[in-house]
């Protein structure tokens, strides 16, 4: 009698949730919020997503409701967690594809699993989605840094609220980024892979000038030409495609070093590039980038990341003159680094080390000695934590420094408070 009565109660509640309305967005239908439910899922920690797999693309900005602040992962597995009703605010700067009609800045609240609460209806929350990738901005300061350059502010404007992602040392004059400021923390290297690419922006630097175009391999060969007086040199210091002897659009402060793809996509700005050699590029200081988000996480501490450039590279033509170059020529802006070094500085202990990788792939051992590409005591034999091949020329060579003895060659920052080597 029990069973029968339980099977005709069953079947009567799974004709009344059939007959309900089904909320439909874009074609995907999603159950009425009283239905949905998870045994997976606690009450602690109701909704779990992974940012990896279950968000979408162009993906909103994040946010913790009412805060200036990204909503980030609470793990390096990449999961954000919430609790039962906990809330998220999520924001395009131009219109949705999904909940389309919404405004630009929306608020849902976890109901279970990967189901969200907006507006009444329930979402999955890759149904979230942006109709283009939401645009960052630039804020120019008055604060100076080297060489009376300025800060300049790289983040998301969202109504009053300013979500900021990195600082630039920006040198107006010269045209040249001394250097990029941003932190890592335990969760940095759980980066979202893969994201989108766009195209650089200058923002409103560099005027008069088509800076990705200065960029372009063909066009930097002619300006080591024009640079060089010799064809035949800049022939075999830009080589033609596919080889990886040219000059890239390198990053300053890495695309990988930020956790969300809309932080990754306010890197792209030429207030956070400099000329970089893409052998080096991809191989040894990769190692670093990768490397150092891994101290992080494997220490579970945070650090201070300075990531900047030194120097103008020479190259010489077949006379033997050795030229500064420079990609905006002949009006010498936008010169090509000698080394690229990012500084991490561990406040808990004060701790701290630099680690450096020397921007052309032409030179000997003996010349990166003698033309001043080594500019502080080598101290990499005391640093286990990056996996590079330092001494390989063609990767880029690469050591470390203390920060204070490399402060002293390139005063960029002061008062970074390092007492010790970070080992």
């Amino acid at each position: 009698m029990f069973l029968k009565i339980f099977l005709i109660f069953f079947a009567t509640w799974l004709c009344s949730v059939n007959s309900q309305d089904i909320h439909i967005e874009n074609g995907q239908e999603f159950m009425p919020y009283e239905e949905i439910f998870d045994e997976n899922v606690t009450a602690a920690n109701a909704c779990t997503i992974d940012i990896h797999t279950q968000t979408a693309s162009p993906q909103p900005v994040f946010i913790r409701p009412g805060q200036s602040q990204f909503f980030h992962p609470a793990n390096r597995n990449g999961q954000m967690q919430f609790t039962a009703n906990q809330a998220i605010e999520l924001w395009c700067s131009g219109p949705w594809s999904s909940p389309s009609g919404a405004p630009n800045l929306i608020t849902a609240t976890c109901v279970s699993g990967q189901t969200f609460r907006y507006n009444n209806a329930n979402f999955n929350f890759n149904q979230f989605r942006c109709q283009a990738w939401p645009q960052f901005t630039t804020r120019r300061t008055t604060t100076r840094c080297f060489n009376n350059a300025i800060i300049v502010d790289v983040g998301f404007q969202i109504g009053n609220r300013w979500l900021h992602v990195y600082q630039s040392c920006h040198d107006l004059v010269r045209e040249t980024n001394w250097y990029t400021f941003y932190r890592f923390t335990p969760i940095s290297d759980a980066n979202q892979r893969n994201v989108e690419r766009p195209r650089f922006q200058q923002s409103d630097f560099f005027p008069g000038r088509n800076v990705d175009n200065l960029y372009v391999r063909n066009v930097q060969r002619r300006t080591v030409a024009d640079i060089l007086q010799d064809q035949a040199a800049a022939d075999r210091f830009i080589e033609p495609e596919p080889s990886d002897i040219f000059m890239a659009r390198g990053h300053i402060a890495a695309m990988t070093d930020f956790i969300l793809a809309t932080e990754q996509q306010a890197t792209f700005l030429f207030i956070n590039t400099a000329p970089q050699w893409q052998t080096f590029n991809s191989l040894n200081w990769v190692s670093v980038e990768i490397s150092s988000r891994r101290l992080a996480a494997d220490r579970n501490i945070n650090l201070d990341v300075y990531t900047g450039t030194h120097g103008i590279t020479r190259l010489w033509n077949s006379a033997g003159a050795r030229r500064q170059i420079f990609l905006d020529w002949p009006a010498g802006r936008i010169p090509v680094p000698q080394i690229y070094y990012k500084i991490l500085v561990n406040n808990a202990d004060r701790s701290g080390v630099v680690l450096i990788g020397v921007n052309n792939p032409h030179l000997t051992l003996a010349e990166i000695y003698r033309d001043g590409y080594v500019v502080c005591n080598d101290v990499s034999s005391q640093i286990n934590y990056v996996s590079w091949q330092r001494t390989n020329l063609r990767r880029g060579y690469s050591y470390a420094c203390e920060v204070n003895d490399f402060l002293r060659a390139v005063p960029h920052v002061s008062n970074l408070g390092v007492t010790r080597l970070l080992v």
